[in-house]
């Protein structure tokens, strides 16, 4: 398996930035793990359009599903090619709003949107079977409903945590994986104990250490932090974190 980061922004994309979107590439398999502002460009600039075999949504979030719509032009209006229907990987109940999201931006001209994706819920509680990835969740804490994924093939596995706060099921989801990317939102001292939805990169490299697993890339870090001190933050608890760097690829397991 292999990571292509697209995007590692949070809430909004810096300047040359796109917000979050991760692509899983396994042979024949691109599984999209959600679709922030700007997240289609960094695809195409990755030369990874044409191989998006799946999309999987965390949660519905802007800066996590709003490119949805980029890419329904790039698939549907795209001179001299023709793509399948896309599955897309929504939260239990959130079909319905993707859809209302749809009709109300008006990208829905003769049920085009429905003709170049099909919507299908996950069940958080069982593995998903996507080609001859194995896909498990666990519910965050976070305001809306959002899931953390686990992905494995074989004996090689990833887990990206999504938006969340401490909370020990995302420890037990990623204990021993090869390549843990996490969100690291918040300094240490914008950190709001009374109101924990978001990590910090000391807090996500405590989530490493306890959860042994082998690497660590830190994402979805606010535009006006200093990167460099955020990664030193995480390095002093679990020296083998790194940033998620937009357009390079990580080889898990």
């Amino acid at each position: 398996m292999e990571l292509v980061v697209l995007g590692n922004g949070a809430a909004y994309p810096g300047p040359g930035q796109a917000c979050s979107g991760y692509l899983i590439r396994d042979g024949e398999t691109g599984l999209m793990i959600d679709c922030g502002n700007g997240a289609i460009s960094k695809l195409q600039e990755a030369g990874e359009e044409d191989n998006v075999t799946g999309l999987l949504f965390s949660h519905l979030h802007a800066d996590h599903c709003l490119d949805i719509f980029s890419l329904f032009y790039q698939r549907v209006y795209n001179r001299g090619k023709s793509y399948p229907r896309l599955p897309l990987y929504l939260p239990p109940g959130e079909a319905g709003r993707l859809a209302s999201l749809a009709k109300l931006l008006r990208v829905e001209p003769k049920k085009l949107f429905e003709k170049a994706f099909e919507s299908i819920e996950y069940d958080p509680g069982a593995k998903l079977a996507v080609d001859a990835l194995q896909v498990s969740f666990c519910r965050n804490e976070h305001p809306v409903p959002t899931y953390a994924v686990r992905v494995e093939r074989d004996s090689a596995s990833f887990v990206y945590s999504s938006d969340t706060g401490p909370q020990p099921e995302l420890e037990r989801l990623a204990t021993g994986c090869d390549l843990l990317l996490s969100e690291a939102s918040l300094s240490d001292a914008d950190f709001d104990p009374a109101h924990p939805i978001h990590l910090t990169p000391r807090l996500a490299a405590e989530v490493a250490i306890r959860a042994g697993v082998k690497r660590l890339l830190l994402t979805h870090i606010w535009p006006y932090y200093n990167r460099t001190v955020m990664l030193e933050d995480a390095r002093q608890v679990f020296p083998a974190a790194d940033l998620a760097e937009e357009l390079q690829r990580y080889q898990v397991g």
